[in-house]
């Protein structure tokens, strides 16, 4: 997938990835052979033991975080996710699949070997409850975000 996808885009490729098992370390592995540079990889990781030792009520939460923070920083054009029983109402990879649907961020999902063989994840395909518990934690988020961007930019840092 990795392969045709830099063959269309080619520099204009970045991977963004959240340094877990499965998919995210194949890609990890992907950048790494084919000498992607942090300019085109970027690898966002969640120390798991420092989360649990530093939040053990809420631990959890981290890997929602990351998933927020890798939406506003990196601002993805197409996720692309891997999941063979993709369940709406939990897990990771379908929190990455719902808040990148709901910033507009068209979501491909590959449920089998093939890549090619997939389909286009519609909002409406995940609990109405989960949709507006995760667009208000986005709102919170993007403002958070936009109010450090408006500060680093009148101090003139990046």
């Amino acid at each position: 997938m990795l392969d045709r996808l830099e063959a269309r885009a080619g520099d204009r490729l970045v991977v963004i990835e959240g340094a877990a098992s499965g998919a995210d370390w194949a890609a990890h592995i992907w950048c790494e052979r084919n000498g992607l540079g942090d300019d085109r990889h970027r690898c966002h990781p969640v120390d798991w033991q420092a989360e649990r030792r530093a939040n053990p009520r809420t631990w959890r939460s981290a890997g929602p975080e990351r998933n927020t923070r890798m939406l506003l920083r990196e601002q993805p054009q197409l996720i692309i996710a891997f999941h063979a029983r993709l369940a709406p109402g939990s897990g990771g990879t379908s929190d990455m699949c719902l808040r990148g649907l709901l910033i507009d961020v068209p979501t491909w999902l590959v449920t089998g070997p093939d890549p090619d063989v997939g389909r286009w994840l519609l909002l409406e395909e995940f609990p109405e409850w989960r949709r507006g518990r995760l667009r208000d934690e986005l709102d919170v988020a993007r403002q958070a975000w936009l109010a450090v961007q408006g500060d680093d930019d009148a101090s003139g840092t990046e």
